[in-house]
């Protein structure tokens, strides 16, 4: 990652400009041009930096995640295992990870434009925890439900307001802890 300091103001001001117009204007309505003026940087910086709309709101979201988690991966997964604390400690960062920009989430979820972005991100889990188990249609299906059902309720958390973040975490750490109680891990 690079520490350039011109780099560090650039890319802060280019990702708050883009929080800023998606909020004022819907991710499908703003263009380079538009990020860039209120960034005031030149489109070039962000060519360069990013390349596109959708690889800012990435790095956005990446950054969020690496904060709480650093990179998530196979051995990640493996280290939590079954532990009930852990499982809710990953659940409670998750909740950090959208408070803090739960207003954008809400957006993007309604915008039509990048609405696949989030199933993206569920099929990217459900291939970093098909590595942790035994290849079969059984074992793909409860992962399969259980990504959906994590997915399912933070959307449902985001835009519906539903429970508070301590009641989401208690549920999703029992359905959670249930679901995996039947799967079949590989070694």
């Amino acid at each position: 990652m690079n520490t350039d300091l011109r780099v560090v103001k650039s890319r802060a001001a280019i990702e708050n400009a883009f929080i800023n117009l998606v909020e004022i204007k819907g991710f499908q309505h703003i263009t380079i041009t538009e990020i860039a003026e209120k960034a005031q940087v030149n489109r070039n910086t962000i060519y360069l930096n990013y390349g596109a709309k959708e690889d800012i709101l990435e790095s956005i979201v990446k950054t969020s995640i690496r904060k709480y988690f650093g990179e998530i991966t196979p051995e990640y997964f493996r280290s939590i295992g079954l532990n009930r604390r852990k499982i809710e400690t990953v659940y409670k960062n998750l909740f950090k990870v959208v408070d803090e920009n739960i207003e954008l989430y809400r957006i993007l979820l309604t915008d039509q434009a990048s609405s696949g972005y989030f199933q993206n991100e569920i099929n990217k889990l459900r291939k970093i925890l098909e590595q942790l188990i035994k290849p079969s249609v059984d074992n793909k299906i409860k992962i399969s439900f259980l990504a959906n059902g994590i997915l399912g309720t933070f959307i449902n958390y985001i835009t519906l307001a539903t429970g508070t973040a301590e009641e989401n975490i208690k549920i999703l750490t029992d359905l959670t802890l249930s679901n995996l109680r039947h799967v079949s891990y590989s070694r």
